[in-house]
């Protein structure tokens, strides 16, 4: 089945949108506080939804063993939080048969994420979806992060698409829908992975699962 004619690239966040990326950190909080013996991981949780550092600091981990007074071993904990985190890392149910659908239609694919490049490739490989992709934009590629323009649109420009040829799927509506929406890109919420409820911004379409999006793309 060819894509519908209006489309010719799809551009993927990666983390709750493709790969169930709270699941893998609450995991790899467990497994940092079953290493210390002590605390537990909706505690260790709640330090990297702060406002600091950035989500993905091992300087949480760092503040952490000060609140609690702990005195093991930090580095380690912090090694033991990222091997845990990667280990625990799952694609979405019904992600690859989308991507398949995806590609078999003649649709090129690209992942815009803010984590690092190394991060991004390490998430992508761990969960068989690098294959698929033929760029992969982060902050470290262009300077910015969403929800700058600057990433959607080098990926476009890598896909050789506009932006009236494309979608944009998902699932923070600050960071991957409201630009997509001024750019003017198809823009597809992934609610299943929103973790952040609250902000005000409509997208063209809504996610209740990932297997729900190649009615909407594909002609």
């Amino acid at each position: 089945m060819r894509s519908d004619p209006r489309f010719r690239a799809v551009l993927f966040d990666l983390d709750n949108t493709l790969v169930r990326f709270v699941d893998a950190h609450l995991a790899a909080c467990g497994a940092v506080v079953d290493l210390i013996g002590e605390g537990t991981p909706e505690d260790l949780f709640s330090c990297f939804l702060r406002p600091v550092h950035g989500f993905e600091s091992p300087a949480h981990v760092d503040d952490y063993f000060v609140s609690i007074g702990s005195t093991a071993d930090r580095d380690g904990a912090a090694a033991r939080y990222e091997s845990a985190k990667l280990a625990a890392l799952e694609p979405y149910a019904g992600a690859t048969d989308v991507l398949d659908a995806l590609r078999d239609a003649g649709l090129r694919l690209g992942v815009v994420s803010d984590a690092d490049t190394l991060h991004a490739a390490a998430r992508l490989e761990r969960c068989g979806l690098t294959r698929y992709f033929d760029i992969v934009v982060t902050p470290d590629v262009t300077g910015e992060r969403k929800p700058a323009p600057t990433n959607f649109l080098y990926a476009l420009d890598r896909l050789d698409a506009e932006p009236a040829d494309a979608a944009m799927v998902g699932d923070s509506l600050r960071r991957d829908i409201e630009p997509a929406n001024r750019l003017g890109l198809l823009s597809v919420h992934a609610v299943y992975g929103d973790w952040n409820p609250g902000y005000v911004c409509t997208p063209d379409h809504r996610l209740a699962a990932i297997a729900a999006l190649p009615p909407i793309l594909l002609g």
